[in-house]
Formats: C-alpha cells, structure tokens, sequence
C-alpha cells in the first residue's frame, strides 16, 4: 500500500503543463543520413551515421534510426544512439528535451519512449531514469518500472528535480 501511494505521488507530480506543438504534425518530415537502406514491401528505412530528423519543431538526432511507415505515413521511429537526443517546442514554445540509449517515437499515440540512461526535461524540470514514457498530447510522463522490486539499486530509481514556480509581481 505504501508503495503505490508512493507512486501516485510521484505520478502526479510529474504531470506537467507542457503539450508537443499542434503544428508539427502537419510538416513534412526530413531526414538527413550517412548511409539510407529502403525496405519499401516492408515499410521500413534504416537510416545509418549522425542521422538527423526534423519535422516542424521537432527535432531527433541518433546514429541508427529505423523509421516505420504505412501508406506513406510515419507510424514508429526507432532511435539508438549515444545517446539518442529528442528535441520539441510545445504551443507555449517551451522547449522539451530528452536524450537516451535507445528512444521510439510512436507517431499515432504521441508517444516517445525511452530506454536506458533515459532523461526528460520540460522547462527547468528534469526526470532521469531507466526507463521513461511520455505522451506528448496527454502531458503525462510515466518514469521507472513500477513492478521494481529492488529499491537498493540506483540505476533503478526514478529521480526527479521540480523547480518552484515563479512568482508573479505584484503591483
């Protein structure tokens, strides 16, 4: 019980006012590569070498990226790196950042997720994990595996920094 009120905790802090930007999803993608490999009967092109995409807004670098399409639509863009950077502007033109060793970016879902060394930032607030989803529509950030049974280990936890909010001058 002490744990998942833990958890809910941390699930609510973590739900931050921050939405990828409307427009994107609109724009063309790009994509600029080393080497390209395209498996167009199975819908996918593998990307190799300081492989930069950018779409609007957003922006993801890696050193293999395998982009998955249907009907000429981006469906799933895998990402390896070291690391795998992801950069956004939201509708307020924040920026989100995030950056690990493997990343996917489901395109229909909104989602991107990643995986080990995994670090999202939203403003000046910062979750660093193994593990990280974040659905750019929802605004929720999920952070860690909560069926982690081993609280010992560091690599493990979920570490967050929330910075105050500042306060407006009054007059």
């Amino acid at each position: 019980m002490k744990q998942a009120s833990k958890f809910l905790v941390l699930f609510f802090f973590m739900s931050m006012q921050a939405e990828s930007k409307t427009a994107d999803m609109n724009q063309p993608l790009h994509i600029q590569a080393g080497s390209v490999e395209i498996r167009e009967k199975d819908g996918i092109s593998i990307y190799k070498n300081n492989v930069l995409i950018t779409r609007g807004s957003m922006i993801i670098q890696g050193e293999l990226i395998h982009v998955h399409t249907s009907a000429n639509e981006v469906k799933k863009i895998r990402v390896e790196g070291v690391p795998a950077k992801f950069r956004q502007l939201n509708d307020q033109d924040e920026e989100i950042s995030a950056q690990s060793l493997q990343m996917e970016y489901q395109a229909n879902d909104n989602k991107l997720i990643l995986n080990k060394k995994a670090i999202l930032v939203q403003g000046q607030n910062r979750f660093t994990s193994e593990h990280i989803v974040y659905d750019t529509q929802q605004d929720i950030v999920q952070a860690g595996d909560p069926t982690t049974k081993n609280s010992e280990t560091e690599t493990e936890r979920v570490t967050i920094t929330i910075q105050p909010a500042k306060k407006k001058d009054s007059e």
